[in-house]
This record gives structure tokens, C-alpha cells and sequence, in this order.
């Protein structure tokens, strides 16, 4: 059991790995710590929530709802708990709750479901056995579209794809997010982190300049990312700093990229980067795991070689 234990250990024998995810960034570190490598934390993402703005959204999505919703689709888990407790300070808590309990609900994945019954929303949730976009659409074609009208609840991006899907099969589409993407995050949006007991890392634009810095100088030998907006937050300080081609160059010569599912993988590749690990089952452990496993099939490589302690 030892030389096991040992084995799993060393598997990432020394790799600098960076992390460009906020919400679980210290999670994310000690996994990789515990494969024997060293995460390197720059969060490329953070979210910010519009506490006004997010006053109109619970009216209006109340009014809608009063309209009668057939499919109420949320995206996130900050995102029921920032529509939620929106609704809590305005006396309204309630009356979502029993107008959600009246629709079929579907959660993208298991986070938002977890959020929905901490709220209190303890009706049958729905999850899509691929927790993508293209899942969610799958499992709600499957429950029939005709004439139905779907709430889509986003995170701080949105797909046009699912909207155009689900309305080419007869459905009515709402759409509306509770916070939005951004290089910060403000109190409000800390506040529903803490809440969902995230130990989050604030983003900062200066640690991923320095996170670009140091991929050029060869200090990083992977770099890991867990959903599209970190991967388009990482791009686009790049490009504010004339340094987008050289990290393209880097990230496609010299580092392994590793995503964490499908349509992360998309997004790099609409960076013109190629993903070199994808894990099987979309999570943080596997994820690491993958990576360990193309480490050990991959030694003597470029991309292996460099950025070892």
C-alpha cells in the first residue's frame, strides 16, 4: 500500500500546474499537491453580481412565471443562490419558491441542484446525463418542446446554440443571468461564494500577466481549465496586453493543456489551442488524475520535460 500511495505521489513528480478557476482554486491545489505537483494559482475569472439589476430579474421572473412556465433550466449554482436570495431581500423568497415547485426544474449539473435544495426547492430536479449545454438540450427534447415554454436561468455567459435548438423544436424561450464574468469579484458576489462554501481565490489581472510571464520564461509545464469563461478571461487580458500570440505559441508548444470537459475543450479550440488531456468523468479528480496518466505515458517528451523543480 506504500509504494502505491508513493507512486500517486510522485506521479506529477514536481510539475508546475497552473490553476485558472476561482471558485474551487484551492480544492483544485491540494488534489494536484496530493499527485505530487505544484499548482501555480491565477485565477483568470471571477464573478460579479448586480444586486439592482438582479431586483428586476425576480420580478420579471415572477411575472413570467405567473404565466406559466413549463421548464425552468438553471445553469449554476451562484446562480440559484444570487436569484434566491435577490428574492429573499425583497420578500419574494417564497413566492419563487412555490411558483419553481410548480415547473419541471432541470440542473445543469450537480452544483446548481445541491444550491436549489439548500434554498429549499426540495421538488424532483432534473439532471442531463452530460452536464453541457448540448446535455441540457438533449434531456429537455426528451420531455417534448412543442408549444413549451423554457426559463433558462444562465451564468455569467449564455449559449445562443441551446436557445436556437430549443426553439426550432417548438419551444418559447425567456432567458436571464444573476451575475456576470469578470477579472473581479465584488462583495455581493463573494458573499453567495462564501455562502456555497466555495474557499474561492479572488481573480487578478496582475497574477495572470504574471501567469503569462512566467508560461514564456518555461516556469509553468501545465495549465489546467475548468470551464470556457476562464479560458476566454485568460485571452482576453492576453490580447489587452499585446501577449495573446505568444501565449497561443507557448500553451501549443511547450505546455500540457488540460480540460475539464467538452465545452471547455471548444473554447480552447476556438483559441486555436490544443487540449492534450480531457478526463472521462467531468470533475476536478479525474481531471488530475488524466493529467498523471499522460504525464507517465508522455515522459521524455517536450511538453513533459519542462517546468520540473
Amino acid at each position: 500500500m506504500g509504494s502505491s500511495t508513493s507512486t500517486i505521489e510522485l506521479s506529477l513528480s514536481g510539475l508546475v500546474v497552473a490553476v485558472t478557476g476561482s471558485r474551487r482554486a484551492e480544492e483544485l491545489a491540494r488534489i494536484i499537491r496530493s499527485f505530487g505537483g505544484i499548482p501555480y494559482i491565477a485565477p483568470t475569472v471571477g464573478i460579479e453580481v448586480n444586486q439592482p439589476l438582479n431586483k428586476e430579474t425576480v420580478l420579471n421572473t415572477l411575472r413570467i412565471f405567473k404565466e406559466k412556465v413549463d421548464y425552468a433550466v438553471f445553469m449554476t449554482g451562484p446562480g440559484v443562490y444570487s436569484l434566491v436570495f435577490s428574492a429573499r431581500e425583497l420578500g419574494l423568497g417564497g413566492t419563487l419558491l412555490r411558483l419553481l415547485g410548480g415547473v419541471q426544474v432541470v440542473a445543469r449539473s450537480i452544483k446548481p441542484k445541491e444550491a436549489l435544495a439548500k434554498c429549499g426547492l426540495q421538488a424532483h430536479v432534473m439532471v442531463p446525463n452530460e452536464h453541457t449545454f448540448e446535455g441540457v438540450g438533449k434531456l429537455l427534447a426528451s420531455l417534448g418542446l412543442a408549444a413549451k415554454k423554457v426559463y433558462i436561468f444562465w451564468h455569467g455567459s449564455r449559449s445562443t446554440d441551446l436557445k436556437q435548438v430549443l426553439e426550432g423544436q417548438g419551444a418559447t424561450v425567456f432567458e436571464t443571468y444573476t451575475y456576470r464574468y469578470s477579472t473581479d469579484i465584488n462583495k455581493p458576489g463573494g458573499d453567495i461564494l462564501r455562502m456555497m462554501g466555495y474557499d474561492y481565490v479572488d481573480p487578478s489581472e496582475i497574477k495572470v500577466i504574471k501567469l503569462c510571464e512566467d508560461i514564456f520564461a518555461s516556469k509553468v509545464g501545465a495549465i489546467t481549465f475548468t470551464s470556457p469563461p476562464a479560458v476566454n478571461q485568460l485571452f482576453s487580458i492576453a490580447s489587452k496586453h499585446g501577449l495573446a500570440e505568444p501565449l497561443l505559441k507557448s500553451l501549443n508548444m511547450r505546455l500540457i493543456v488540460v480540460a475539464i470537459g467538452p465545452a471547455t475543450v471548444r473554447a480552447l479550440e476556438e483559441k486555436s489551442v490544443h487540449v492534450d488531456v480531457v478526463p472521462n468523468c467531468y470533475r476536478m479528480g479525474p481531471m488530475i488524475k488524466a493529467l498523471s496518466d499522460f504525464v507517465g505515458s508522455h515522459r521524455g517528451s517536450n511538453k513533459n520535460q519542462n517546468n520540473r523543480t
